[in-house]
């Protein structure tokens, strides 16, 4: 636990956010400054279960967002199609899951953290942090995403061609910022 000034804040919380904020001069206050990213696809399938379960636990969540749910349903490619590509990511608490990784990483084009790591690898990411920093680091429980090492997507199968078109532009940055693989959306089923 980190605690100040991480505690300070209940949502995540992008770079020109944060530099904006009170704390903004800790920012250069010499802390190695690392994250992890995640390849879009299943970030954005992952952000929309989040989503959902929350909807149904929280009084916050619940106001805003089971009302989409309730037109919806358990439908994914609507939910991006209808809400996520009009929601506005960087700044919105309610929609700062979908909110592309580079905006918690880049100003003005620059990578400004010391190290980034992949979800998709965050055993070896962690045992990279360990020897970096010299600290050992307990991989903690995972109580958030079940996130196993692997080169293929979780979720690819959830998408339709027009979500894979969305999410190819919205986080057109992230995958050439971080080398993630775009996919080719003629591949995928139309819609009807």
């Amino acid at each position: 636990d980190i605690g100040y000034p991480v505690t300070n804040y209940t949502q995540h919380v992008t770079l020109k956010k944060f530099l904006a904020s009170e704390h903004a001069a800790l920012f250069d206050a010499g802390y190695f400054r690392f994250t992890f990213v995640r390849n879009p696809y299943d970030r954005l399938y992952s952000g929309y279960v989040q989503d959902r379960f929350a909807a149904t636990q929280s009084p916050r969540w619940r106001r805003v967002k089971e009302p989409i749910f309730a037109t919806l349903g358990d439908d994914f490619n609507r939910y991006v199609a209808e809400h996520v590509r009009h929601a506005d990511v960087f700044n919105a608490w309610d929609w700062i899951c979908f909110c592309p990784m580079h905006a918690f990483a880049y100003l003005d084009g620059e990578c400004v953290l010391d190290w980034i790591g992949r979800a998709e690898n965050v055993d070896a990411g962690l045992a990279a942090l360990s020897s970096r920093l010299r600290l050992d680091i307990v991989k903690a429980d995972n109580v958030n995403v079940n996130v196993e090492p692997t080169d293929s997507l979780k979720y690819l199968e959830r998408y339709d061609r027009a979500s894979l078109e969305i999410v190819n532009e919205m986080y057109r940055e992230d995958f050439e910022r971080f080398g993630y693989e775009r996919v080719d959306p003629a591949r995928f089923p139309v819609r009807a």
